[in-house]
This record gives structure tokens, sequence and C-alpha cells, in this order.
């Protein structure tokens, strides 16, 4: 039996759908035994046999190819996991800092004011000096000793006792040739507390260092705002001695008074170290 020319031709076709056929269906259950989404596959489905084999050849590649890569990079990852898992954080310790914070553990930063009075509203800070030590008092450095400069006008308005104590330990005439603003000297205390405050919180200690607070709060605010709302108090520790160890209070340093910044600290140091060693002692 003799086909047309045209039966040939749809014969043809037939058999090239059927094969495309064939090789869509064969893709198809590859991709659901590998957990792939069916979906995919609907994209081969055209009825020219040649041209789609190559579409699937080329799938098949990339995706053998895809799954090569995702495999090494799982291996890559399992390998980064497992020095993951191996890897030590060492946590910092903020005793290992170097010398100049382990130095000063706890500290104590100790502040005096010399004013021209003591009324917050109207009054301005003449001298500040600053010295830290560690929470022991076994160590200690140093800071700025500070005058500052204040107008005539503002120093012939002290009162009598200011008047006759800062002319007589030459504060008087030291803060009229001073060029120091008070700007000046809260940034050269403040980089000096930082500096060798590395860690820890910082008590602002002195003797009726409430006062002092008030006025840093005021002029110096930068600085204030360093310390928290703890202080340490000496003239507090003080009132109690006197109160509760009378005979040890008795035998504590007498204190020269000079009403200077930088003495005034020294003598409150010095204070608080004899009722460390006399009162405040080890039960061990």
């Amino acid at each position: 039996m003799k086909l047309s020319s045209v039966s040939v031709s749809l014969l043809s076709g037939i058999k090239k759908e059927d094969r495309a056929r064939r090789i869509f269906s064969s893709r198809c259950v590859e991709n659901f035994c590998s957990n792939e989404r069916p979906f995919k596959c609907f994209s081969l489905l055209h009825f020219d046999a040649e041209d789609n084999e190559k579409q699937i050849t080329s799938l098949s590649v990339a995706k053998d190819e895809k799954h090569a890569a995702k495999s090494d990079k799982d291996k890559k990852k399992c390998k980064l996991s497992g020095k993951t898992r191996n890897l030590k954080i060492d946590k910092v310790n903020e005793d290992s800092l170097p010398s100049s914070s382990d130095a000063y553990k706890k500290p104590l930063v100790w502040i005096d004011l010399e004013m021209t009075g003591l009324n917050i509203e109207v009054d301005q800070i003449l001298e500040i000096a600053c010295v830290i030590t560690d929470g022991k008092l076994t160590k200690q450095v140093e800071g700025p000793d500070l005058v500052i400069s204040q107008t005539k006008e503002c120093l012939d308005n002290m009162g009598q006792w200011c008047r006759d104590h800062h002319a007589a330990s030459g504060l008087t005439e030291r803060v009229l040739r001073s060029t120091i603003t008070e700007k000046d000297a809260e940034k050269q205390v403040i980089d000096f507390v930082k500096k060798h405050v590395r860690s820890g919180t910082p008590l602002l200690a002195g003797n009726s260092v409430y006062v002092d607070f008030l006025f840093l709060k005021k002029y110096m605010p930068n600085l204030a705002a360093i310390f928290p709302h703890v202080l340490v108090d000496v003239s507090s520790i003080m009132a109690l001695c006197i109160r509760w160890f009378p005979k040890e209070k008795q035998r504590a340093p007498t204190k020269k008074k000079k009403h200077r910044a930088m003495d005034d600290i020294k003598e409150s140091i010095r204070e608080l170290k004899y009722y460390r060693a006399s009162i405040f002692k080890s039960t061990k």
C-alpha cells in the first residue's frame, strides 16, 4: 500500500510527537524521584523532537552541574561548620587590660573644687584638682591641678571667709592671672579620667563631695556625667566614726586645711586610708 506524501508527513510528525512525549515522561519521573518540582518539566513539552532532545540534554547537564556545585558547597559548609564548632572564643577579661587600667580596679576619682562660696546659684569655680586611686587606696596617680580664670568683680563679691582664705593661700592672685576657662579645665580632667579608667564604674570621692558634684553638674556637666549617683563621701564616714568609734576617730590624722584643691584631696585620701586600716578591718 503506497502512502501519499501528506500521509507520510503526518506519520512522521506523530512519531516525533510520541518520541518527545516518551522523553518528557521519562524526565518527569526522574524529577519526581529527585524531589524536584514537576512543573519545571512542562517547559520542555515541544513537539519538535530534535530540539526537545537538545533542551532536555542541556537541562540535564545544567542540573548535574548545579548538584555538583551544591554538593561542593555543602562540603565546604560542613567543613566550616566543623571548624566553627571547634573554635574557642576567649572572653575578654577586663582585668587583663593594659597596665593603666588594671592598676586602678574599682577606681575612685577624687575631685576637689575651690569656689567663691557654696551658693550654687551665684558662686563660681576657682580651682579644680583630680587624683585617681584604685578601690583599695594602694595605688594613685595625680591629675590636673588647674586654676580657673574669673573676673575681679566675681572675686570682689566673695564672702569674707573666702576672701581671707583664698587671699592667704595665693589662690585669688592666681585666678586673676589664669587664662584657663571652665571648658578647658573640664576637658583636661575628662581626658585624664578616660586615660586611666578603662574598666569599672568610677566613683566620685572626696570630703563633702556632694557639694563639688552639684557645682560640676552646673558648670562641668560632661565631667559630672561620668559619675553615677553613688558618692564616696569621707566626711560622712568621719561623722559615723565619731558616733560609733570615737576612740579610733581621735587617732585619725589631723588636717592642715590649706584650702587648695590638690592639698585637700591628698588629705582626704590619707584620712580614708586611716579609716580603712583602723576601722574597716578584714575579718580574715
